[in-house]
C-alpha cells in the first residue's frame, strides 16, 4: 500500500485508451428517429453534438466491463514504475463514479491511489461544470492548487492534452503532456 507519496511531483492519467481498452460503448440514440448507434471513448473524441441526440454512458458504469479491459502495458508500466518509486499517481477521468475508479485500482490491479487523487470529471461529487475537456481542466486546476509543481499528463484526447497545454500558459507552471497512443 502505497500510502506516502510526493507531494510536488504527480503522474496524472486518463483510463479509457490511456490505461486500459475496454468494450465499453457511448450509446447515441436519435430522438427523432429512435435509431440507435454506439461510439468507442476514441469515436466520441471527434463526436459532434446533435441536439436530436440522447446520450447513454451506462456501459461506464460497469465494474465488470472496466474489470474486463485490456492494460495498455506502455503506460501501466510507466504507473507502476512511479507508484513504487513513490511518486504520487492522479486520476482524471470521464467517468462518473470516483468510487468505481478507485475499487479498480485497489482491488482489482492492487494499487492503492488517493481517492482525492482520482477525478472522475462526471461525478457530481466533485461539482465540475462545462463539458469534459473544461471539466478535465478545472480538474488540472485542483492538483496544481495542491502544490503539485512537476506534472506529467497522460492522455488520449488531443484536445484534452490541447486545454492542458493552455492552462499551463495561464498559469506559468510547466506539465508536460502526453498523447497516448494504442
Amino acid at each position: 500500500m502505497n500510502e506516502k507519496y510526493t507531494t510536488d511531483k504527480i503522474l496524472i492519467f486518463d483510463i479509457d485508451e490511456t490505461l486500459t481498452v475496454t468494450n465499453a460503448k457511448i450509446v447515441v440514440t436519435d430522438t427523432k428517429t429512435g435509431k440507435s448507434f454506439e461510439l468507442t471513448t476514441a469515436e466520441f473524441n471527434s463526436y459532434e453534438k446533435n441536439k436530436r441526440h440522447i446520450i447513454n454512458f451506462d456501459q461506464f458504469k460497469s465494474i465488470e466491463i472496466l474489470k474486463a479491459g485490456k492494460i495498455i502495458d506502455k503506460y501501466f508500466n510507466i504507473l507502476t514504475k512511479n507508484y513504487n518509486k513513490g511518486i504520487a499517481i492522479g486520476i482524471i477521468t470521464a467517468r462518473d463514479s470516483q468510487s468505481l475508479i478507485y475499487e479498480f485500482f485497489r482491488y482489482h490491479l492492487g494499487f492503492h491511489i488517493d481517492q482525492k487523487l482520482i477525478w472522475a470529471v462526471n461525478d457530481p461529487i466533485h461539482g465540475l461544470t462545462g463539458n469534459i475537456q473544461e471539466r478535465k481542466k478545472q480538474a488540472m486546476s485542483w492538483f496544481i492548487e495542491q502544490g503539485f509543481t512537476d506534472i506529467t499528463f497522460f492522455d488520449d484526447d488531443k484536445n484534452n492534452i490541447k486545454l492542458i497545454k493552455q492552462l499551463e500558459g495561464e498559469l506559468g507552471i510547466s506539465i508536460k503532456t502526453h498523447l497516448a497512443k494504442i
